[in-house]
């Protein structure tokens, strides 16, 4: 009788120990954050780990639809120039303090004063007013219909004020332990190693249901799928290849999920050096025509998508105008151009050099030796320069230090997103592009609600576009999902119940 005790002691010790071991949740992560002020700089690497760490008023479903965050309601005025939000009540900061709408008016407010990475969103606030703690009445200057879609986007985590008044936000030491309102609780950043989080137990919503949840960094997206494949993780956000997908989706251990995406990648001239062959519109041109989309699609991106036919991307139908279309791979005329251009071969068959900047990952580089091979084939010399990401940012945005540059990037939730990416200013402009036909267009269409109105704005928005090639649309991209089949609750799986990226309800069920 003893002995059967302790057998069953000792099982129950290590099936408890077990289970206590299963409730850590590691992803294989693409990179460090630059910090965790989630909206003061476009941070691409940090920004899947503050949407576990903060909330937002409003967020956004795998299906671009909208879910409720901080505000439980809002309401919009007939002029369309205020929005009074109604803020969940009973809602705690990671360190103990109640949230109110007194953080909600830091947060918009200091986006717009010190121009964060969602500025161009929120640019039109004039003032956010808070009649009471659970209350928050945004006023705009001028009707802004996208404006919800946007708050549930990119850069608008609601931030602890309580934290943040009165200091610089670039130089505050939350950005280094943040403390949000959201599932998971900071622990610590080992720069290079990891970032671990712990669960939130007084969150307000549904979840978490993992006690611990690390985010491992290893920027070689093919060492990340190894360690993923062995069991150093349960999750695969640094994304293999494209042409691994398909030999991934025949492991019986492993779920390959591909879910539809305004994502897309292109190719963006230096505009602002007229001294670069860039600011030459036949020199643009000529690149647009000899680049082969179709083999980027194939060799890049095993199929996976669509060749970039127009200036916006067509998973959003009704704003993209099919009858404007890019460039189709013609070398032929590719050589003409650059002719007419004065760039003619030299003795050695060079026209000119360009520098082609590009992000550190398989996708990239494959990408960018299909790009090199297209214009040494007319006459361009290319120099590759693949870099980390905050590199890439310092030398492409801030400086505009090249001469093309790749790029990817969500243009959703609705066309108005192209005025960060094309309008002049636009936080997202690396071209340095400017033109007022696009700015008017764009401007315009964002006051209007109805889409059938908002239509003719934004065509003729893509028609300049298509006039001026700014940059080359490469190829449509869907998003990917990879994860173990024991892992449950994904984002993908809880449309309409939490934001993308949230791990609040996923589990592991062994």
């Amino acid at each position: 009788m003893r002995k059967l005790f302790v057998f069953l002691l000792l099982s129950t010790c290590f099936f408890a120990a077990f289970a206590l071991a299963a409730q850590t949740l590691v992803v294989a992560y693409m990179g460090d954050p630059i910090w965790f002020n989630p909206c003061a700089k476009t941070d691409d690497y940090g920004a899947a780990i503050n949407r576990n760490i903060f909330d937002q008023l409003v967020a956004q479903d795998v299906n671009y639809d909208l879910v409720p965050q901080l505000a439980t309601s809002w309401e919009v005025s007939e002029d369309g120039k205020e929005y009074t939000f109604y803020l969940r009540k009973g809602v705690k900061w990671h360190d103990g303090e109640p949230f109110t709408s007194r953080d909600v008016k830091y947060t918009l407010e200091s986006i717009v004063t010190n121009k964060g990475s969602a500025y161009n969103n929120v640019a039109m606030i004039t003032e956010v007013v808070c009649p009471d703690d659970y209350t928050a009445v945004v006023k705009l200057q001028d009707p802004y219909a996208p404006f919800i879609p946007f708050l549930a986007w990119y850069g608008t985590q609601i931030m602890p004020a309580h934290l943040y008044e009165g200091t610089d936000w670039n130089d505050n030491p939350a950005n280094q332990k943040p403390v949000g309102t959201g599932p998971f609780k900071f622990v610590e950043w080992v720069k290079g190693d990891h970032v671990t989080l712990t669960k939130n137990e007084e969150y307000w919503g549904e979840g978490p249901y993992v006690d611990r949840l690390i985010f491992k960094i290893i920027p070689d997206p093919n060492t990340a799928l190894q360690a993923f494949l062995n069991g150093e993780a349960d999750i695969d956000q640094n994304r293999p290849g494209f042409n691994t997908l398909s030999i991934l989706k025949m492991n019986p251990e492993v779920n390959v999920v591909i879910n539809p995406s305004p994502s897309r990648y292109y190719l963006g001239f230096n505009l602002t050096d007229p001294a670069r062959p860039t600011t030459n519109l036949k020199v643009r041109q000529a690149i647009s025509c000899a680049i082969n989309k179709q083999a980027i699609v194939d060799k890049v991106l095993g199929g996976f998508g669509g060749i970039g036919e127009y200036f916006y991307t067509p998973a959003i139908p009704w704003a993209v105008d099919t009858n404007v279309k890019a460039a189709l791979y013609d070398p032929a005329k590719a050589d003409k151009l650059l002719d007419e251009a004065g760039y003619t071969r030299g003795n050695d068959g060079w026209r000119f050099a360009l520098d082609l900047l590009y992000f550190q990952g398989a996708d990239w580089t494959d990408m960018a030796a299909v790009i090199k091979e297209n214009l040494e084939k007319v006459g361009i010399k290319v120099n590759l320069g693949e870099y980390e990401i905050a590199t890439w940012i310092e030398k492409v945005l801030n400086a505009h230090n090249y001469d093309i540059a790749l790029l990817n990037g969500f243009q959703g939730p609705d066309p108005a997103n192209l005025t960060m990416r094309v309008a002049t200013g636009g936080s997202l402009n690396i071209m340095g592009y400017s033109n007022e036909v696009v700015d008017w267009n764009l401007k315009e269409a964002a006051k209007i609600s109805d889409i059938e109105l908002r239509k003719p704005y934004y065509y003729a928005a893509q028609a300049q576009l298509a006039a001026d090639a700014p940059f080359v649309p490469l190829a449509e991209v869907s998003y990917i999902y990879i994860f173990k089949t024991y892992v449950e609750g994904m984002d993908i799986e809880n449309p309409g119940k939490i934001g993308t990226g949230s791990y609040a309800l996923t589990k592991l069920n062994f």
